[in-house]
């Protein structure tokens, strides 16, 4: 009983905490460049129909990237594409549970899933990523989309790219 009591906390305060968030910009970008985008689509999406998931995540890339100053394309060529996907991972965590009563210690196994959505921005000259953000969570249910905690975690995984990209050129060093 002790032992799920502390699950569910150690549970609990990863969800509060929010969306673990990496990003990374190839050395060699000038950001300064990127202001219009639109979305990528993979040839092995065409013609299926889009998840909510999928449509969701959309509707908050083009949110937040509106917020930094970018536009998405309608009629010119973009000056990048906007590539994401999700994966969910089974993962295993290992708690020690101390001591009991009698002086044997134990470890309680939980498995939980990992969300995490992976969003790359593609020159469409070069073809080469230029910025690539991640965002991973705890899932609490796989098959019902938490729209606000993705939503959270778009914002917190955009916020990463840097702010001034669509009003100034990055210096070159």
């Amino acid at each position: 009983m002790k032992s799920s009591m502390l699950m569910l906390a150690a549970i609990t305060v990863a969800t509060g905490c929010g969306a673990t968030v990496h990003s990374s910009t190839s050395p060699n970008a000038n950001l300064g460049q990127y202001k219009t985008y639109s979305f990528y689509s993979s040839p092995y999406k065409q013609g299926q129909p889009e998840s909510v998931a999928d449509q969701n995540i959309r509707a908050a890339l083009q949110r937040d990237l509106a917020a930094k100053g970018m536009t998405e394309a309608t009629s010119a060529p973009p000056d990048y594409l906007v590539a994401f996907h999700l994966v969910e991972q089974q993962k295993l965590e290992a708690n020690d549970v101390g001591y009991g009563f009698w002086g044997f210690g134990g470890v309680d196994l939980t498995t939980y899933t990992q969300g995490t959505i992976i969003v790359d921005f593609i020159d469409p000259h070069t073809r080469k990523v230029f910025w690539r953000g991640t965002a991973s969570q705890i899932v609490n249910d796989p098959n019902n989309v938490n729209t606000a905690k993705l939503d959270k975690a778009i914002a917190k995984l955009i916020n990463t790219y840097p702010s001034t990209v669509a009003s100034t050129a990055r210096p070159v060093m």
